[in-house]
């Protein structure tokens, strides 16, 4: 892994766990780990408009 591509700030588990405080009522599993993939999905397009803007 190179180096120059590990970033440092809010994760998916970060984003996640604020949901879910948030909402203050626990999730089905499914549903959590649906949603984790969506922000992982969001987070992947994201970087990678950020790459092609460079």
């Amino acid at each position: 892994m190179d180096a120059k591509n590990i970033e440092y700030g809010e994760t998916a588990l970060d984003k996640l766990a604020q949901m879910l405080r948030a909402g203050g009522q626990p999730q089905d599993i499914t549903k959590l780990t649906e949603r984790y993939l969506e922000i992982l999905r969001e987070m992947v397009q994201s970087e990678q408009q950020r790459a092609s803007a460079s």
